[in-house]
This record gives structure tokens, sequence and C-alpha cells, in this order.
């Protein structure tokens, strides 16, 4: 069994750094750009995926097995947080074990969370500002010692996470504040297992899948956790996947049936707004990534305009889009995306939109 305790690690014991020395400004016209790179800008010999980007887009976190951070030799993925705008990549501490979900990152670009273990998993938080990490599980419940985590206000002050044992690892939903430690238990076991969470800013409001028995196995609700009150958004439209709830707390953008779909949480009403299921949103709520159908590309969706706009041929995760919708990270083993790809693995590339 896994001890509670915080884990504090020295980002400078175990970090390592790529700064490249001529590191320029991010260009902002329309185009499609390999994040994946040495600080330097160079390939990596070895695969890298699940990007995931700050509100606005310097800092990436994914997992790579890049031969260039030493990774090529490691059992499981690393997991490297790239500041865009110098070029510094850094090696966050206690990712070395298996990644059990794709990595989450606050809005300001300070706190990267990701669920890692070598036989169960294991939920951290890392402060590139401190330099420490710390494993987020509920020391007053003794049954959960293994969890995922799954979302972080945008400047890092609370976390919602899944918490279990080995069997069921996120029976309960938590959240979790960091400055006082009190772990809020927001779903229990008998409700479900939880699937994903989301956060607003301000961390009053919380969005959660739950996978449920019979015709409909799995459900999208949010609870006010200043009232108690709990809304079932998806309510007669099938199963449903939670994608995102905008940071002021009124927008749920969600999948069901097959489709994406919004839910404004201050009038009820809820608005179909494509056939194909989303996979990644903005934090403000207005733009979702549709999932690309076989041997198509990402769509960007205005869900406010229902502009759409091409992203690439790949996979985004929640997390992938920054504010206002001006870049989307994906992974693609496309090699025709940008000039010089040789490395015949799949990268993480950032799509400019505007």
């Amino acid at each position: 069994m896994r001890s509670r305790a915080a884990t504090a690690l020295l980002g400078a014991a175990v970090a390592v750094s790529f700064t490249g020395a001529n590191a320029q400004a991010r260009p902002k016209e329309p185009h499609t750009e390999r994040v994946s790179t040495t600080g330097a800008g160079a390939q990596l010999d070895g695969y890298s995926h699940q990007g995931v980007l700050s509100d606005d887009g310097r800092y990436l976190a994914f997992f790579t097995k890049a031969a260039e951070f030493g990774c090529r030799q490691n059992t499981y993925t690393c997991l490297r947080l790239k500041d865009r705008d110098t070029g510094e990549v850094t090696a966050v501490p206690g990712a070395g074990g298996h990644s059990w979900a794709p990595p989450v990152i606050s809005g300001d670009g300070r706190h990267v969370g990701h669920t890692s273990g070598t036989k169960v998993p294991v939920p951290y938080l890392y402060d590139r500002t401190t330099g420490t990490t710390h494993e987020v599980l509920p020391e007053s419940d003794p049954q959960a010692w293994t969890g995922e985590l799954w979302s972080v206000t945008r400047e890092g002050g609370q976390v919602a996470y899944g918490a279990g044992s080995r069997t069921r690892p996120t029976q309960r939903l938590y959240v979790r504040d960091l400055a006082t430690g009190a772990n809020d238990l927001i779903s229990g076991e008998a409700d479900g297992d939880k699937e994903f969470a989301s956060l607003s800013a301000d961390g009053t409001r919380v969005a959660y899948q739950v996978r449920t028995a019979g015709d409909d196995p799995a459900d999208v609700l949010v609870r006010n956790r200043a009232t108690g009150d709990v809304v079932h958004v998806d309510k007669g439209l099938g199963k449903g996947s939670l994608v995102q709830l905008s940071d002021n707390g009124r927008y749920v953008v969600f999948g069901a049936d097959g489709g994406t779909y919004v839910r404004d949480l201050r009038t009820g009403r809820t608005r179909h707004v494509a056939d194909t299921p989303a996979t990644s949103a903005s934090r403000d709520g207005r733009y979702a990534v549709l999932a690309a159908a076989e041997g198509d590309t990402l769509t960007l969706l205005d869900l406010r305009t229902g502009r759409r706009v091409p992203v690439g041929p790949g996979q985004a995760v929640p997390g992938a889009v920054t504010a206002k919708g001006r870049e989307v990270a994906f992974t693609s083993g496309a090699t025709d995306l940008v000039p010089g790809d040789t490395n015949g693995d799949t990268d993480v590339f950032v799509r400019h939109t505007r």
C-alpha cells in the first residue's frame, strides 16, 4: 500500500532541461507546427503523444519515448513540459511509471498533473515554480490508495480526481483544495465508478462522467458544491461522455448518441451542435475539437457560430485547445504536416488556427 504522504521532489535534482538558444516568438498566421522536439527544435528519435496546452499555448505537456531525453531505454514513457517561448524542456518528476491517463495542465501552465504507477494508477501534481511533486490521495480514506487525476483549476488551487481500490480505482470522486489539504467527496461508490471530471475555474462546480448499469451505461452530471444541487445534463440522450466544463461553470460540452451537445446550466437549454463526437474543448467553453472520421482530419468547431476549421489527421485529448481556440495540439503519424519529418514515429503537433 502506497504512503499518502506528499512526496516532494526537487525539480532541479531530477529534471533535465534542453534550452534553445535561438528561441523565437511563435508565428501568428495559420499553420501547423511540430512541438514534440528538442529545445533547439530538432525532431525526436522516438514517438510522442497526448499533448496538452496552457491557455495561452506557451506551455506544452506531452508523453514521449525520445532517445534525446533519455526515454528510449525506459520501460515506460517520459512526461515532459516544454516552454514554447524559450525552448526549455523539463522532465516532470514522479512520472516514471506507466501513464494511465493523458496529462493535465493548469490554464496558467504552472501545474502539470499525471496518473502514473508501475502496478496501479496513482495521481500526482507537479508545480514547476517550486519544483515539487505531490501525490494526490485522501489521507482520511484508507480504502482509497489508487486513483486517477482528471482536472486542475486554472491557477492550480484545486484538483478533481478519482480514488479507490485496486479493482475499482475510481469508485469515488474527490475535489482537493491544495492550500488546505481538504478533500471534498463529490460522489461515492454507490453512484457508480467515475470515468472523468472537469472543474470550473473557481472549483465551485464539478462536472463528471459516471458509469451506470442498464441501457444507459454512462451519465454526465454537474454538482454545485456550494448548494449540493446536481444536474443530469445528458438525461434522455443515451450514453453520455463528458468533454469539458467551462471555466465560468456555465457551459458543459458533452457527447451523447454519437454527437456533441452543449448544456447551458443557467438557462437549462441543451443544444445539439455536431453529429460527430468531440474529444476536447477550450476552457472558455466556446471551441470543441471533433474527432476525425477514418481517413479524415480533426475539426475545430466554434460552438457559438458553427464555424469549422480543419486541424489535421490524428487524435486530440482533453486539454488540447487553448483559450479562444487559437491553437490545437494533436498527435499524428502523418509525415507531410511539416518539412523534414523523417523520424517514422508519431509526433505532437499544434495547429495555429489564425
